[in-house]
């Protein structure tokens, strides 16, 4: 089991620079976003996301993997918007406009 953990922390550590946004490769950065936000099904880099802080829709692509291995801080990923610190925790699936016109008249009639 160590051995496994050890090989994924080299592996990771070869794939980003430390305490920086890294630019990985297309076919290792969906691995990583897979990794890191275990809350979301990741399917393709051109997934997208609303961030709930700075009002913006991003793609995976876009996605900043930062920190680094060196034991100062973890690996994580943040939004792309400059100024904007937001985490996974921030961001949800965006909807379409029809469907929140929907809900919106739904709330708004209290359903009638």
């Amino acid at each position: 089991m160590f051995l496994q953990i050890a090989t994924e922390f080299a592996t990771v550590g070869s794939m980003f620079s430390p305490s920086q946004a890294s630019r990985p490769v297309a076919e290792d950065k969906l691995p990583a976003l897979r990794r890191l936000d275990k809350g979301r099904a990741w399917n393709s880099l051109d997934d997208q996301l609303y961030c709930t802080i700075c009002k913006t829709v991003i793609s995976g692509r876009q996605i900043e993997v930062v920190g680094g291995t060196n034991g100062l801080r973890a690996l994580h990923l943040k939004c792309s918007t400059p100024g904007c610190f937001s985490t996974p925790a921030d961001w949800l699936v965006p909807v379409k406009s029809d469907t929140v016109r929907e809900i919106d008249i739904l709330f708004r009639d209290n359903g009638a």
